[in-house]
């Protein structure tokens, strides 16, 4: 910065005008604005150098800190601003001057590179869970122009028709239940739920367990599970039940 003002400097004390000045080093890429402002610096203190700062000092955007922040993004440019703000034990609002006011850096979101999948199985314990799920907030990358981000974490991936398994399970302080897969497409209603999974998975599985008939079944509110008829399966079939 201060190589630009002393440019401008020396053609200033040559008796050139603003304009004049401009046009002159417009192709060093000093802009209209620094020159304006260079001249209005020359007039009002005499110098090139800074004028004095009022009020408090910077405790917060100190040059130390902003030269740490710059090796750390050097080093790992993913990190996010929120990690480094904590980090650092200042807030976010300070740390996102800190990285694009003081730094000149961007917040780059990574592009989706969308794949198509010919298998993938997901285990999920959750009740009809989406798989590959994205979160475009938390994939953010600080560099000065997108040519400095590096080609291989410029993209994320993204599967094209990423599937869902829907499954259901049972634990118990004996053991647990082998899971049930259910088929895709497959909705599950009381007459399914208590076929498939209840009179087809848990009872078999259930009298290995406990021999002895000593057990309460507890489930949670699914439509399929308080439904009346399945209700009433359970009393007919299970020593004790609970139905959250």
């Amino acid at each position: 910065m201060n190589s630009d003002r002393l440019i401008v400097q020396k053609y200033f004390q040559r008796g050139l005008t603003g304009g004049q000045i401009f046009r002159h080093v417009k192709q060093l890429g000093i802009t209209r604005n620094g020159v304006y402002r260079t001249i209005s610096r020359l007039r009002d203190t005499g110098s090139i150098q800074d004028r004095p700062r009022t009020g408090r000092p910077r405790t917060c955007r100190t040059k130390e800190r902003i030269k740490r922040i710059r090796e750390k993004i050097r080093r790992n440019p993913e990190r996010s601003a929120r990690k480094l703000a904590m980090e650092e034990d200042i807030d976010n609002r300070s740390m996102r001057r800190i990285l694009q006011i003081d730094l000149g850096l961007i917040p780059y979101k990574k592009r989706m590179l969308c794949l198509l999948l010919a298998h993938i199985i997901i285990l999920s314990y959750q009740r009809d869970s989406n798989v590959m799920k994205y979160n475009r907030q938390n994939n953010q990358i600080y560099a000065l122009s997108i040519e400095d981000i590096p080609e291989n974490i410029r993209t994320v991936q993204r599967f094209q028709h990423s599937g869902s398994t829907m499954v259901w399970g049972a634990v118990s302080y004996n053991g647990k239940i082998p899971l049930k897969f259910i088929e895709q497409g497959v909705k599950i209603n009381a007459k399914h739920y208590q076929n498939e999974i209840l009179r087809s998975t848990l009872m078999p599985n259930i009298s290995t367990l406990y021999s002895d008939n000593q057990w309460i079944f507890q489930q949670d509110s699914a439509p399929a599970h308080k439904a009346k008829s399945t209700q009433q399966w359970l009393v007919d079939n299970c020593p004790d039940f609970i139905s959250s």
